[in-house]
C-alpha cells in the first residue's frame, strides 16, 4: 500500500472518528493567496487544485464552516467539531474573486477574504509585491541596498540570483521599522535602476468593491486585513491602531456584513505584539488569525488564543491537505522529532 493510499484511509469516516480524541478541540484552518498565472511569474494554487483538494476533503468525511462560525462557537464555550475545515484567502487580490466565483461558490464551500482596504481603495499594492516587481524587472548585475541602516550588497545576474536577493531584502524589511516602509521601497527600486507604477501591474490587480459585494450577496464572507499591510510589531501604536480601526470601517462602509476576524499582516507570532491583540480586541473583533502552521486551537477559558489563530498554508496535493485536514498531522507531532 502506498503511502498516499494509507493516508486517503486513515483520514476517512472511520480514522476520524477512532482518533477524534487527540483533537482536543482542534479544527483545521487553510490560507491560500494566489491563483497560479506562470506567464506573468504568479506563484498560487490552479483552480483544478483546489477544486480537487476540496472535493477530497468533503469525501474524507471533512464538514466545512465558515471562520467566524468557528470563532463563535469558541467564544461561547463549545467544542468544535474536528472534522470541521474553514478556508481563507489573504490580501483582496482579483484572482481570489475568480476563485471564490469558480470553485468555493459551485461547491458550496464557505470561504473568508482577507482584504487590504488601501489595496482595494487605489491608495496602494502591497509592498512585498513591488519588491518583487522591482527585482524582476532590474536590469542590474549588481548593486547595493541601505535597509535599517546595514548595507547589502546584492548579486543580480541571474533569475537565481535576483531570486535570492528578493528573499533577502524582503525578510530584511520584515525586521525593520515599518512606519516609512512604502517610501524604502521606492527607494530600493531606484537603486534597482526600476521606476514603480503607481498602479498595480496586471498580475497584481485587487478586486473591485463592488466585486466583493456581490460575492458577500452569494455567501462569501469579508474580514479586514490592514490598510498597507506592513508589519505591527514594527510600527508604532498609534499607526497600528490606524491600520485596524481603518480598514474595519472601510469594510463596515462598503460591505453589508463583513466579518469581525482580523488578519495580522505576514502573521507570524513575531509579526504583532500584546497592544496589537488590545488594540484589535477595543475595535469589535471577535478574534484574529496568524499564519503559524498548525491546528486552530481555542482552550477553554483562554480568550486571548482567539487572537492569534493558526492555520495551515495549503499545500499543493490532495494527501498532504487530508494529513492536515484530519486527525493524522496531529499524530505525527506526538512522534519524536
Amino acid at each position: 500500500m502506498s503511502m498516499g493510499t494509507a493516508i486517503r484511509l486513515l483520514s476517512g469516516p472511520m480514522g476520524r472518528r477512532l482518533f477524534r480524541p487527540i483533537m482536543r478541540n482542534r479544527a483545521t484552518i487553510f490560507m491560500l493567496h494566489r491563483v497560479a498565472a506562470p506567464e506573468q511569474d504568479v506563484h498560487g494554487h490552479t483552480l483544478e487544485q483546489v477544486r480537487n483538494i476540496i472535493l477530497a476533503l468533503a469525501r474524507s468525511g471533512a464538514r466545512f464552516v465558515s471562520l467566524r462560525d468557528m470563532l463563535e462557537r469558541w467564544r461561547a464555550g463549545e467544542t468544535i467539531d474536528p472534522d470541521c475545515v474553514a478556508f481563507t484567502m489573504d490580501d483582496g487580490f482579483a484572482d481570489q474573486a475568480l476563485l471564490a466565483r469558480q470553485v468555493f461558490l459551485p461547491l458550496r464551500c464557505p470561504v473568508t477574504i482577507f482584504l487590504i482596504s488601501g489595496f482595494l481603495d487605489g491608495e496602494l499594492w502591497p509592498w512585498d509585491d513591488q519588491l518583487a516587481y522591482a527585482f524582476a524587472n532590474t536590469t542590474k548585475e549588481r548593486a547595493d541596498v541601505v535597509l535599517g541602516g546595514q548595507s547589502f550588497a546584492l548579486r543580480l545576474d541571474s533569475p537565481s540570483a535576483r531570486r535570492a536577493a528578493l528573499h533577502r531584502v524582503r525578510e530584511h524589511c520584515k525586521q525593520i521599522d515599518n512606519s516609512n516602509l512604502y517610501a524604502l521601497v521606492r527607494t530600493i527600486a531606484a537603486t534597482l535602476g526600476v521606476r514603480l507604477p503607481s498602479r498595480p501591474p496586471a498580475q497584481h490587480q485587487p478586486m473591485t468593491w463592488e466585486e466583493a459585494r456581490a460575492l458577500e450577496a452569494d455567501g462569501v464572507e469579508f474580514g479586514p486585513h490592514s490598510i498597507s499591510h506592513r508589519i505591527f510589531s514594527r510600527l508604532p501604536v498609534e499607526q497600528s491602531r490606524v491600520e485596524i480601526n481603518g480598514s474595519w470601517a472601510r469594510l463596515q462602509h462598503e460591505l453589508r456584513h463583513p466579518s469581525p476576524v482580523f488578519a495580522w499582516p505576514t502573521g507570524r507570532h513575531t509579526d504583532y505584539t500584546e497592544k496589537d491583540v488590545e488594540l484589535a480586541r477595543a475595535a469589535g473583533m471577535i478574534g484574529c488569525v496568524a499564519t503559524d502552521d498548525d491546528y486552530a486551537y481555542a482552550p477553554r477559558g483562554r480568550e486571548d488564543a482567539l487572537f492569534g489563530v493558526r492555520r495551515f498554508a495549503l499545500p499543493e496535493d490532495e494527501v498532504t491537505a487530508l494529513r492536515y485536514g484530519s486527525w493524522l498531522e496531529r499524530a505525527r507531532q506526538f512522534l519524536p522529532v
